[in-house]
């Protein structure tokens, strides 16, 4: 029992800024959430440049080069937006950041397929890309991540965390290896496209939940009044 004590009175006396998640700080993040829900021309050219990357890797069976398009995607923003409008309750913010998700996810099939039409002679075996590891795990790592990038947008300190989570996370991988296995004679990648889906579900979930403790739903209502 002494050594619970002890926690305890470790966990209470642990620093905690009050100023941290101040109505401005809250305001930021808000206003940097639907920023990443914008298809502005950075948006494109991050999630085209991804999606060659992810090609790329995929047809040399490369881990390195997935790991650069997993950096480079802009996915996360409108799975965040999503979120942030589901916490909001705001349909209008659904509508907007999933038509943008949507729209990338349509972009990225579409190029995985056109890629596996011109590389075809060019395939390797999938030794080391794998997407059917432990889908328990990987959903579990999706809403620790989610949890963190949520968090992150309210700390500027924290978001510098960001590569990171990406890295952590597989979301242009599965998705672009889906486009590629609808190619005629593509390269069956089994259970691609469910840890895309997984994964953006667990980010949404824990998104939702962190906006959701925190109040940056009612932020937002104020911020579209």
């Amino acid at each position: 029992m002494p050594a619970q004590s002890a926690t305890m009175h470790m966990i209470m006396s642990l620093p905690y800024d009050p100023r941290a998640f101040t109505a401005a700080n809250k305001q930021r993040a808000v206003t940097s959430l639907l920023d990443g829900t914008r298809p502005t021309t950075d948006y494109v050219v991050l999630l085209v440049g991804a999606i060659l990357l992810a090609i790329g890797g995929i047809f040399t069976d490369s881990i390195p080069v997935l790991i650069a398009c997993m950096i480079v995607a802009p996915l996360a923003g409108p799975i965040l937006g999503l979120g942030l409008g589901m916490a909001a309750g705001s349909m209008r913010l659904m509508r907007r950041a999933g038509g943008l998700l949507l729209g990338s996810c349509v972009v990225a099939l579409t190029l995985g397929v056109v890629g596996a039409e011109v590389l075809g002679s060019d395939r390797v075996p999938n030794i080391l890309i794998s997407f059917n590891g432990n889908t328990t795990i990987a959903v579990g790592v999706a809403v620790v991540s989610g949890a963190i990038a949520a968090y992150g947008s309210m700390r500027p300190k924290v978001a510098q965390v960001a590569t990171g989570i990406a890295i952590a996370v597989s979301l242009m991988p599965p998705l672009v290896a889906t486009g590629v296995s609808l190619a005629p004679g593509g390269t069956p990648y089994q259970g691609a496209l469910r840890l895309f889906l997984l994964n953006v579900g667990g980010i949404l979930a824990s998104s939702t939940l962190v906006f959701l403790l925190f109040g940056l739903g009612r932020v937002y209502r104020r911020h579209e009044r």
